[in-house]
């Protein structure tokens, strides 16, 4: 049976959790909430988030 979620639901997750605690949750955090998941494609909602970050701050540091 496929997921109910994507690397947007990741990407998502990730990105209410910063801002919220302004920590960024770890691969084990992930693991537990997206139980059943592919590894793959939270690895790249993971990447999703970083690359959000690294252009939203350069973006604002300018």
């Amino acid at each position: 049976m496929r997921s109910p979620w994507s690397k947007w639901s990741v990407f998502e997750y990730m990105k209410h959790r910063f801002v919220r605690t302004g920590r960024v949750p770890d691969q084990q955090e992930l693991l537990m909430e997206f139980t059943g998941m592919e590894l793959s494609e939270i690895d790249e909602g993971v990447k999703e988030f970083q690359l959000a970050i690294e252009i939203g701050g350069e973006r604002l540091a300018q």
